[in-house]
């Protein structure tokens, strides 16, 4: 896609997105982000008009080159309907609803070399990093006085991407990592850590780069693995006889009449149903697979205009990212309905339920909040950090427009515009 066009498309986005979205925070950074995560926590404070925010933490990790590369903890201010248990105390509208919307450093940590990945393990305080080098980074978010990581993880020869805590609390030790040696390592990081740590078991069954890995949520001894070589495997770590499951070729479309293999980027289990899985491929398409019938696929989820390299399951929604500078949310609701909508166009798929065009670059990497209502935060190449909500997960864009059409709040160039944003019109 041409410079050009991003860049018109961005416009039109950004005229229409009053209209999209519940709230919206875009941050320039001086370094560009390539990795970001939610911490859980967050605190419910009052303002100096004795109005209450809450203050929420993520951490993100820098892509440079030729400077100093770093992980910063930052909070933003957002406001407090997003929090579950929220009640309104009283019917007045709050005059200064956030105390500010800029992104404040709360800690930093030197990082050597590009933060490729991030994770941070809720249980112990812990989170690690994937490096440009191989190596793996174990950082410790109790330690005050800490300044860099203290422990490296030592055995991946080239860089990677794919980097994953095991998400039951009684193998919270657990972690997984991946890379372009085309190798898959299983860690045990428990409470006495040396400077310098080695793997438990070690995977060799991918024949190129193993771009990602994912833990199945209810399963603890369960993983799934994509990679360059288009296959997708399923492993259990109480075996040693190879993976369980190992599909070929796996984002091949049987109706078309092209042969290519594509490599397959990413992969994510389902949070509640253990079965379920997505893979997002170079072929730009997502595929949304069954252990129980793990040969074809369930469904093949249309949207995106380049590879899919992140994903993200949170209830009943799947978030996209792309090197297309999109990021799409999915109804998993109406993964039956095949066909589309007849007031759309005729590629419209009808799981598409947001999309987000913030972004002028490839989207490095994307975050639901564990429990702050569908708040999201979204990293890219084009050096922004974005923070945002979508106004209306699964409501149609067009009966939004028509009501805004009603109210005179539109004219019709801008329903258009809306549309082609969306995805609507070509």
């Amino acid at each position: 896609m041409s410079e050009k066009l991003i860049n018109e498309e961005y416009k039109i986005w950004k005229k229409t997105s009053p209209l999209l979205y519940d709230l919206l925070y875009t941050y320039s950074c001086d370094l560009p982000p390539l990795s970001v995560k939610w911490l859980k926590t967050y605190e419910t404070l009052l303002s100096e008009n004795k109005e209450p925010y809450i203050k929420a933490n993520l951490l993100m990790g820098t892509h440079s080159q030729d400077k100093q590369n770093h992980i910063s903890m930052v909070s933003v201010c957002v406001p407090p309907t997003l929090a579950p248990d929220y009640k309104p105390t009283d019917l007045t509208i709050p005059q200064n609803l956030l105390k500010s919307r800029q992104l404040n450093v709360v800690r930093d940590w030197n990082h050597p070399g590009e933060v490729n990945k991030l994770q941070i393990n809720e249980y112990n305080n812990l989170f690690v990093t994937h490096t440009n080098s191989g190596d793996i980074l174990l950082f410790d978010l109790k330690d005050d006085k800490l300044k860099t990581h203290k422990s490296t993880l030592k055995f991946h020869t080239k860089e990677g991407f794919g980097l994953e805590w095991n998400p039951v609390e009684r193998k919270k030790n657990l972690l997984l990592s991946c890379a372009e040696d085309c190798k898959i390592a299983l860690w045990d990081i428990n409470e006495k850590v040396s400077n310098e740590i080695k793997p438990i078991t070690t995977v060799s069954s991918h024949e190129s780069i193993v771009n990602d890995i994912s833990w199945n949520k209810s399963i603890d001894s369960i993983f799934a693995s994509v990679s360059d070589d288009s296959s997708y495997q399923i492993h259990d770590i109480r075996l040693n006889t190879g993976p369980i499951i190992h599909i070929t070729d796996a984002h091949h479309n049987p109706d078309s009449e092209n042969t290519v293999n594509y490599p397959i980027n990413s992969v994510e289990f389902n949070d509640s149903v253990s079965t379920l899985f997505a893979t997002g491929g170079s072929d730009n398409s997502i595929q949304i697979w069954d252990l129980r019938n793990p040969t074809i696929p369930l469904r093949r989820l249309i949207g995106h205009k380049g590879p899919v390299i992140g994903l993200k399951f949170h209830e009943n929604y799947l978030m996209s990212s792309s090197v297309d500078h999109r990021t799409l949310i999915w109804d998993l609701n109406k993964l039956d309905e095949g066909e589309p909508d007849k007031r759309k166009s005729e590629y419209m798929d009808p799981c598409l339920s947001f999309m987000h065009g913030g972004h002028t670059g490839k989207v490095c990497d994307i975050d639901w909040h564990p429990v702050l209502d569908n708040l999201i935060v979204t990293a890219a190449e084009d050096g922004l950090l974005e923070v945002w909500k979508p106004a209306h997960l699964g409501y149609e864009y067009e009966e939004e427009v028509d009501e805004k059409l009603k109210e005179g709040g539109v004219g019709e160039e801008e329903k258009k515009e809306i549309a082609l944003e969306n995805n609507v019109n070509n």
